[in-house]
């Protein structure tokens, strides 16, 4: 025996599925809609429709899309996207992106950004110059704390120093090393971590003391300095 509230579920449940039916164009309704105390079903040309207590699902020719109590997904012939409690995510043709509650990160044909609690960083093949990537970190978030190993510019930095170790050309600006390479038959300027070898003045902020083998050294990101006369000296723990 149906209580007065389970059938006021049991009514809304089924107009549910009707509107689901008749917005999706899943044809001649009569005879296709199905339900019953934990839900109702519809079923048409072009797809079908569910709807229950926990929530709904409708699949058609070009995708289909589900939601509940604890998030919602949609799948389609150009990509899909879905959101929940703790985040979101969408992927497509041109790239993708991904948001939670630690960051966010995104990914295009032209390159990748992302951001975290303690900054972001801003990837991409290849940029104009310095200026033309500070503009696309800035698109991505305005918060980008600097330029990933790996990317390229056509040109180096115009404030950038020249710089010798063990016999190779380094162009520094701001603590990050350029170093020339050959890229689809041009030369370009790329990304690399400090090399072994090169003595700076002060160390990058964001460094912390650590002890490897006895030794004290100051550890920056991946990067590792000891402390010498004139500085500080890039090394490499094996």
């Amino acid at each position: 025996m149906m209580t007065p509230q389970n059938t006021w579920k049991h009514v809304l449940l089924t107009c549910a599925t009707i509107g689901f039916v008749a917005l999706l164009g899943l044809g001649d309704m009569s005879g296709q809609v199905r339900a019953g105390r934990r839900g109702a079903v519809a079923h048409g040309e072009h797809g079908a429709v569910a709807a229950g207590p926990r929530g709904v699902a409708v699949k058609g020719e070009e995708g289909y899309a589900a939601a509940g109590r604890r998030g919602a997904a949609v799948k389609g012939d150009e990509g899909y996207a879905a959101v929940g409690r703790h985040g979101a995510v969408v992927a497509g043709e041109e790239g993708g992106a991904a948001v939670g509650r630690r960051g966010a990160v995104v990914v295009g044909e032209e390159g990748a950004a992302g951001v975290g609690r303690y900054g972001g960083v801003v990837v991409g093949n290849r940029y104009e110059d310095h200026e033309g990537w500070k503009t696309a970190a800035a698109v991505a978030g305005g918060v980008a704390a600097g330029i990933a190993v790996g990317t390229m510019l056509s040109r180096p930095p115009a404030a950038a120093t020249t710089v010798v170790v063990s016999g190779s050309t380094y162009y520094v600006q701001d603590n990050v090393y350029y170093t020339r390479v050959m890229s689809g038959g041009e030369v370009a300027y790329q990304v690399v971590g400090p090399p072994a070898g090169v003595i700076i003045a002060t160390l990058p902020a964001g460094c912390q003391s650590v002890h490897v083998g006895g030794v004290a050294y100051s550890q920056c990101g991946p990067t590792y300095y000891t402390r010498v006369s004139n500085g500080y000296k890039v090394v490499v723990l094996h």
